[in-house]
């Protein structure tokens, strides 16, 4: 057995290829979450690609296929036939066109027709669960502060978008990614709009000193809206005796809900990329495994689970213990949203008690699109995956066929 991850695959690829091709040796290739391999010429997937057509037998294991676009299934069919295109290019230049056209059930017409047969599915109606209650969001207005600095920040991007077209492509993308960034922040903690965005420079106080005050100042003036409308459902949930995971993507963020909840007299713990996977020998600072027994268990006191979803949405389970879910803010990667859905509603807890799920949003910005966004990419991968497929049974005794065929032949004339 040769076990790896995709960081390292990436690098050791013409070693796993060689290892792969040994003469007399079969292999067989299991990928999992193997939507990290769906970019079309991205270096993880260009490296399962290249060890694949060396293996003897292939499988590909994951929830969430194609969470982006329809296009994400090319390199997973690639990695299982390798050497023959189970997507032929004609069906992926119709798939492209449609999809480039917003014609989407078009699209997911011509994928289904051609990968139907090519998988298996184990559907959520297919495990006898209870049912996922999606929460009409908690809509909030934002604090004066907070909504100023948004504002700021819609003007600022309408203004520089002018000059989109004077600068180069490159830049253009890096400009619009980051702008991006700091409205997401905004609708988190505004605070965050003093620090740092990779590869984004912009300074959104830039001319304004009263409004780089405030971002500065931000926690001595004003706390977030959304931040006493979490620790109200929060207290709540509580009441009724429910433990809670709390879904965010920035670190100040996390650690402004661990602190706040924590001051609330709320047993809390926090994971994000940064928490140990493992313990660790040395230090008293405790890992993800050991955060998630003391979460699950009825007598440890930790009631509440902050979480990153890019860190801790796959491979861990809390729903022995868990059914409410809040997410406080979210981006738009619709593989780490379902994935994170999930953590709450699996076999071995979630058959007999339903999942609940909430959503904070600010009244008039980006979350209303991101959540859109994200449930519209979920609509669009089910419309393939979760169909009813033909399932034909190898079992010799089974006379089903035999009695449907006296019912069309000889039924009239029995009666």
């Amino acid at each position: 057995m040769y076990l790896t991850s995709f960081q390292t695959l990436q690098r050791d690829w013409e070693q796993v290829r060689t290892l792969f091709a040994q003469q007399g040796v079969r292999f067989f290739f299991v990928v999992d979450e193997a939507h990290y391999i769906k970019q079309l010429d991205g270096a993880w997937a260009n490296a399962v690609l290249a060890v694949a057509q060396h293996a003897s037998r292939r499988c590909l294991l994951t929830g969430t296929p194609f969470p982006r676009s329809y296009t994400d299934a090319f390199n997973l069919f690639d990695v299982l036939w390798p050497k023959g295109l189970a997507i032929p290019a004609a069906q992926r230049r119709r798939i492209e066109w449609h999809t480039g056209r917003n014609e989407i059930e078009e699209a997911a017409g011509v994928l289904d027709a051609t990968i139907g047969p090519l998988f298996y599915r184990v559907r959520k109606h297919d495990l006898g669960l209870a049912a996922q209650v999606f929460h009409r969001p908690v809509r909030v207005r934002m604090n004066p502060f907070e909504a100023k600095i948004y504002e700021a920040v819609v003007g600022r991007i309408s203004d520089l978008s002018k000059l989109d077209s004077l600068q180069t492509l490159d830049l253009v993308f890096r400009l619009r990614r980051g702008r991006m960034i700091r409205l997401r922040q905004c609708v988190s903690y505004a605070k965050m709009l003093g620090s740092a965005v990779t590869n984004y420079d912009e300074d959104v106080g830039e001319g304004h000193s009263s409004l780089s005050d405030i971002i500065k100042r931000y926690d001595a003036i004003e706390r977030p809206a959304k931040l006493g409308a979490l620790l109200s459902l929060v207290g709540d949930l509580r009441e009724h005796g429910e433990k809670v995971v709390i879904w965010s993507n920035f670190i100040s963020t996390l650690e402004l809900l661990r602190d706040s909840l924590r001051d609330g007299g709320y047993g809390v713990r926090l994971i994000y990329g940064a928490t140990p996977i493992h313990e660790v020998a040395v230090g008293d600072e405790l890992s993800r495994e050991a955060i998630i027994r003391e979460f699950c268990s009825s007598d440890r006191g930790v009631d509440v689970l902050v979480a990153n979803p890019a860190a801790c949405a796959e491979s861990i389970s809390l729903h022995k213990t868990c059914s409410h879910a809040i997410y406080y803010d979210m981006s738009y990667n619709c593989a780490q949203y379902l994935q994170s859905l999930d953590r709450i509603h699996r076999v071995g807890g979630s058959e007999n008690k339903k999942s609940h799920y909430h959503f904070l949003q600010y009244v008039g910005t980006v979350e209303e699109d991101i959540l859109r966004n994200v449930q519209r990419k979920a609509r669009q991968m089910s419309a393939v995956i979760d169909r009813d497929y033909a399932v034909y049974s190898m079992d010799m005794f089974e006379d089903d066929e035999e009695l449907e065929a006296y019912g069309r032949l000889f039924g009239r004339r029995a009666e």
